[in-house]
């Protein structure tokens, strides 16, 4: 067994502590589960694909005609995708559990090898939910700058919102050893500037952010460790929730090899080459189907624009029989090069 908080947003209510069974490892972490899970219940999803998959023949026909109307200015495609293909994209985006998973450490000697990641909902800011300042201080303790309030287009606080789980994790790849450890609530509340693992994780090498005043995103904070040739923590838990060889996040797996990192997305029966549209940059990436953002953010690494490419072709996971994937290779710029994450994406 092991130990993660969770940290509300509203302060009136206490830090808690949870535990859960090791057992299930990198590739079916308790923590990731627990966490998906949650959100997935609070956000209404869970619901939504109840209620969905126990509707009758004419309500989903219903909801198909209304999802019709909505982006008939918008979007063309949808008009000419038949039913099942929309049911299925409306299912896959607004009926699925995902969460995001913010680096607040990755693994260092420094630090013995232990990686501290935060769970929270990947869109709580656009859902109103309440700022927690209570988990953007502890961003902050662990060095990450955030952008001042000034530059928000919508006004608001920079930081965490909604709640968050916390964990902890001993990955060693030199021993190859992951697993989950202790995280206690002592470890996340008081002052976080005198808390042994914020101190160590805020000095050079300790797997944290850098400080300063100056916006940093927790990506190239931690290219700048790997730079200033520190350890390589090539397996930190930082996007990771399903293992090293294929991980799962934000809705798509990738996996890599020392050339490439290859995405791939789970998309509807009835989706077509014309639908998709992909936008490759040197370190940024945006994915399009059918007039839906699938994924937009920056890489961990920079890309061979030139050498990446995409395809669309009938899924060979053996659960999602009779659907089709995007499969989005990249190229690699610094071949070798190992990525902590595919991409790390843009929430506005």
């Amino acid at each position: 067994m092991f130990k993660f908080v969770f940290i509300p947003a509203s302060e009136s209510e206490p830090i808690l502590s949870h535990t859960a069974s090791k057992q299930g490892g990198l590739s079916n972490d308790a923590l990731a589960q627990t966490a998906k899970q949650y959100f997935f219940e609070k956000s209404g999803g869970a619901q939504q694909a109840r209620t969905l998959d126990h509707a009758s023949p004419e309500s989903k026909a219903q909801l198909v005609q209304q999802i019709r109307q909505e982006y008939s200015a918008s979007s063309s495609a949808i008009q000419t995708m038949d039913d099942e293909a929309i049911l299925h994209l409306y299912k896959s985006t607004h009926a699925s559990a995902t969460c995001e998973i913010i680096c607040l450490t990755v693994p260092t000697a420094l630090n013995g090898y232990k990686a501290v990641s935060m769970y929270g909902d990947d869109n709580a800011r656009n859902k109103n939910y309440p700022f927690n300042k209570r988990a953007t201080e502890l961003m902050k303790a662990c060095g990450h700058a955030l952008p001042s309030d000034g530059s928000n287009e919508d006004g608001k606080l920079s930081g965490v919102y909604g709640d968050v789980f916390v964990g902890r994790c001993l990955d060693d790849e030199i021993k190859d050893i992951w697993e989950r450890v202790d995280m206690d609530v002592e470890e996340v509340e008081g002052d976080l500037d005198k808390i042994e693992w914020c101190r160590i994780a805020r000095k050079k090498g300790g797997g944290g952010g850098h400080g300063g005043s100056s916006a940093a995103s927790l990506s190239s904070t931690l290219q700048n460790i790997s730079s200033n040739g520190h350890n390589n923590p090539t397996r930190a838990l930082t996007n990771s929730i399903t293992g090293y060889n294929e991980n799962e996040e934000n809705g798509y797996k990738w996996s890599q090899t020392a050339e490439e990192v290859e995405l791939r997305f789970t998309v509807a029966s009835g989706t077509k080459a014309k639908y998709v549209k992909v936008k490759f940059g040197h370190q940024t990436l945006k994915v399009t189907v059918a007039g839906q953002t699938l994924c937009d953010g920056e890489t961990w690494g920079k890309v061979v624009v030139d050498e990446s490419t995409y395809t669309l072709q009938d899924s060979t996971d053996v659960q999602q029989q009779g659907g089709r994937e995007l499969c989005i290779t990249l190229s690699k710029k610094d071949v070798g090069g190992m990525w902590n994450f595919a991409v790390m994406m843009n929430h506005r």
